[in-house]
């Protein structure tokens, strides 16, 4: 007999064509771990009611059965694009938008400032760049402009504001290329939301066995940012407790599946922006996207299994701890000010390196707290909170993606 050692097994998923209609075969993905409970089956446990004269009790039975996991791992690009896709209930759009000097409804020649990248005519908004996009300049006459990985913080029809430094370049410029690199994801609109279901193999390799999970849906996902860390990702899944034990011979039930080979993308190249300010002095961060998926009690046809899987509203909360420097964010909490947070975390590879963005363009602060004082040496920190109620969809329109959260990634699929 081989006893299961804890390392040598995987986890690996792939999307369903439907409810019922288990995945298999080439196309799953191996879910790149650091820990987590994994999945999990469970049945409701019956108790007789029976009242007996000798004392003691019947025996009673199994109910329906639930299943559900959690993972936690290290964001990587590439890794998660699926469940990504699945916990926002879109799509991610085509690849690479590119804008030049040719494209119709766009400028015909560009100048720049230090902060800015002005068109002479037509409209950035019309040709598809949005706020929180990330964009690259390439073909521009001043080299020191082009090749990077620049945040859009502003924009009108002529005018890109972004959060780097650029070269001031006052002479029109007729041949240039902007590009959105990657692919993004947004909130659909109403009635284009998208409900996806997964087979989820849990394989140990001395057992020769799988855990076989269908009908899954992932449900939530949480970034974490801690000094010294690279950026860790928490997912997690509910299922209808449709569940298989398979035999050795049968496992790995998924053929081949892909592990990404991106490396963990690390805290100290990540770029993080609250409002109008790049913050340089967090000591922690987290962002939690949940749908609160749920799984009812129902019975019939001698099912032992849930009817299905319900998903709720988007729900998005963050936490911030930084060092105390000012009282700006205690006179935004009084204002009840409109914020926005981007987190850009990018390769450690020469420029443009690859990224993957994340956007919240729309909430105000739940609360800030100081650290007490203290005889010990050190900075006293501040605590800031923003519950889900006060995160919500974007309605200013134009310029802004009407979402609560936007991801961009760089790589094209």
């Amino acid at each position: 007999m081989a006893y299961s050692e804890q390392w040598n097994g995987f986890a690996a998923f792939k999307v369903q064509s439907a409810k019922g209609t288990q995945a298999n075969g080439s196309g799953a993905k191996v879910l790149r771990q650091t820990g987590g409970q994994g999945g999990r089956m469970s049945k409701a446990a019956i108790e007789s009611r029976e009242v007996r004269r000798d004392g003691m009790s019947t025996r009673g039975r199994h109910g329906l059965q639930r299943s559900n996991g959690n993972y936690t791992s290290e964001l990587s690009m590439g890794t998660f694009d699926d469940i990504f896709e699945a916990v926002m209930r879109g799509t991610f759009g085509s690849a690479d938008l590119a804008i030049t000097e040719a494209t119709s409804g766009g400028p015909t020649e560009i100048t720049t400032t230090a902060s800015t990248i002005v068109g002479n005519t037509g409209s950035w908004i019309t040709v598809g760049l949005r706020v929180g996009d990330v964009i690259r300049l390439t073909g521009h006459s001043t080299a020191g402009n082009n090749s990077r990985n620049l945040r859009i913080t502003g924009l009108t029809a002529t005018t890109i504001t972004v959060a780097e430094t650029l070269t001031l370049n006052a002479v029109a410029d007729t041949a240039f290329t902007i590009t959105r690199p990657g692919r993004v994801l947004i909130n659909p609109a109403a009635g284009s939301l998208v409900k996806r279901y997964f087979t989820i193999e849990e394989h140990e390799y001395d057992l020769d066995r799988s855990e076989l999970f269908t009908d899954c849906s992932w449900g939530s996902f949480r970034l974490s940012m801690q000094p010294n860390s690279n950026i860790m990702l928490d997912t997690s899944w509910v299922g209808t407790g449709q569940f298989d034990a398979a035999a050795s011979g049968s496992s790995p039930h998924f053929t081949t599946p892909s592990t990404t080979t991106s490396v963990p993308l690390a805290v100290v190249e990540a770029a993080i922006r609250m409002g109008t300010t790049d913050i340089v002095d967090l000591t922690s961060l987290d962002i939690t996207v949940d749908i609160r998926p749920s799984a009812p009690d129902t019975f019939g046809s001698a099912s032992k299994f849930v009817a299905d899987v319900f998903n709720g509203s988007m729900m998005v909360s963050m936490n911030l701890s930084m060092l105390r420097k000012d009282l700006l964010a205690v006179a935004d909490f009084i204002a009840e000010t409109p914020l926005s947070l981007h987190v850009m975390a990018s390769e450690n590879e020469t420029a443009p390196a690859d990224f993957f963005s994340l956007f919240v363009p729309n909430f105000t602060l739940g609360s800030v707290d100081k650290s007490a004082l203290a005889k010990e040496g050190g900075p006293r920190t501040q605590s800031i909170s923003i519950p889900p109620a006060l995160v919500g969809i974007d309605g200013a329109g134009g310029a802004f993606d009407p979402c609560m959260v936007k991801l961009q990634v760089s790589n094209a699929s």
